[in-house]
């Protein structure tokens, strides 16, 4: 049996026992989280004295954390052998939840090492609504402190509502969507919401390239006004908008483009056909115009997308994750996930590591008031967390909170490089 299967084998053990008997489950290996300022050069990594980054324990009323994982293992779906005894194969609709549970395990390992006890329940979510709602009327859920997922927005947003949301915190660990919630103030995004993502990329530009023409190209049939208000209420320079059609055919860009400056041009869409047909018309007129493009997060999923088109437009993104290979954390961190998982991280194990180590280090800190102190800056691995309430126009009360921090990237050197 493979390490995958073998690493399956485990999981589907520990989903068992915590359904069936109640137990939960913690790690045990030691684990450092490194300094974020050592550097990676010429091949070797600089030697220093790493100090894990958790704080001395204040007086709380409870010594343990009670953690709720819940994510879409698809254990029913995993196919074993005629025996039923030996794992085949493994759905590969499995894979987030398996890197994102990885990443958990090594922030445990951290925590348990520090002396901060946290007790994980850990629960398969599947695509089942039934399955979420008996959990969440479970003894373990009724008495957790706080849940991370599920992933799928409906089931999030059903866990939310059954929640106890005076005593009780629950994470959206990925989703991006800021329609989940009302009136809950102990509802966490832990990724910036699309606004956000807008808002944001309107803001870079703003500041570095004011008083630049812009072009806003987008496709109304495919709902993206919104994502283009959100632009139109930052950007300081009044855009021009392309909308007439739901193809690129119309967009006759180049009446619109002056060969002796910098044109900005903005595509506010999740559309991967829309956004090729754009981006190839696009390239084809770097032969004549300097075009810098902004696009939409989503854009690095895209498996059609050409990143040579995307390098040659100067194309920016915004996302709320990025991993510096070259940086010594990053490379300790990578090391240590390939010697115990013996396959390489994904962002999905970054951003499990980081929310849970925050959230254990916090918990250490400040015991049971630990959710009062989120709104501090929070430096993580991959992901910074600006916690801020989203507040409801109407009646002035906190709809959720939101990590509202997001990261600049452009294309360059076939690869993503941080700009902001």
């Amino acid at each position: 049996m493979n390490f995958e299967l073998q690493l399956m084998f485990k999981l589907i053990f520990i989903l068992f026992i915590s359904s069936v008997l109640g137990c939960s489950t913690t790690s045990k290996t030691p684990h450092v989280w490194p300094n974020d300022n050592q550097v990676f050069e010429t091949d070797t990594v600089k030697k220093i004295s790493s100090t894990e980054n958790i704080s001395d324990p204040k007086p709380s009323e409870k010594q343990t954390m009670k953690l709720a994982l819940l994510l879409p293992f698809f254990t029913n779906e995993i196919e074993f052998d005629s025996l039923g005894i030996e794992i085949v194969s493994i759905n590969d609709k499995s894979t987030l939840a398996i890197q994102y549970f990885n990443g958990v395990e090594l922030a445990l390992d951290s925590l348990d090492r520090a002396g901060v006890k946290m007790e994980m329940n850990i629960f398969d979510s599947q695509k089942d609504t039934d399955r979420v709602r008996g959990f969440m009327n479970s003894t373990f859920a009724k008495n957790a402190d706080v849940f991370i997922g599920p992933v799928n927005n409906f089931q999030v947003s059903l866990a939310e509502k059954l929640m106890d949301q005076k005593k009780q915190v629950i994470f959206s660990p990925l989703s991006s969507s800021q329609n989940l919630s009302a009136n809950n103030p102990n509802f966490i995004l832990a990724n910036a919401g699309l606004k956000t993502h807008c808002e944001q990329l309107a803001l870079f530009i703003n500041s570095k390239y004011p008083g630049k023409k812009i072009l806003l190209l987008y496709n109304r049939l495919q709902g993206e006004s919104e994502y283009a208000a959100y632009f139109k209420s930052i950007l300081k320079t009044k855009p021009i908008e392309l909308t007439e059609k739901g193809d690129s055919s119309f967009y006759k860009t180049d009446d619109f483009l002056t060969a002796i400056d910098n044109n900005i041009i903005i595509i506010p869409s999740f559309d991967e056909e829309f956004v090729n047909l754009l981006s190839k018309k696009l390239f084809e007129l770097t032969e004549y115009y300097k075009i810098t493009l902004f696009g939409m997060p989503t854009w690095t999923e895209m498996e059609t997308l050409r990143l040579d088109y995307l390098q040659k437009l100067n194309t920016h993104i915004t996302s709320s994750f990025y991993a510096d290979d070259s940086l010594y954390n990053f490379i300790k961190f990578r090391n240590e996930f390939k010697r115990k998982y013996h396959t390489r991280p994904t962002e999905y194990s970054y951003q499990g590591y980081s929310l849970v180590l925050s959230i254990g280090n916090l918990w250490k800190q400040f015991g049971n008031k630990w959710a009062d102190h989120l709104q501090q800056p929070i430096a993580a691995l991959g992901v910074n967390y600006r916690f801020q309430p989203v507040i409801n126009a109407d009646n002035l009360t906190t709809d959720f909170i939101e990590n509202k921090h997001v990261y600049i990237l452009s294309f360059r050197n076939n690869k993503l490089i941080r700009e902001k």
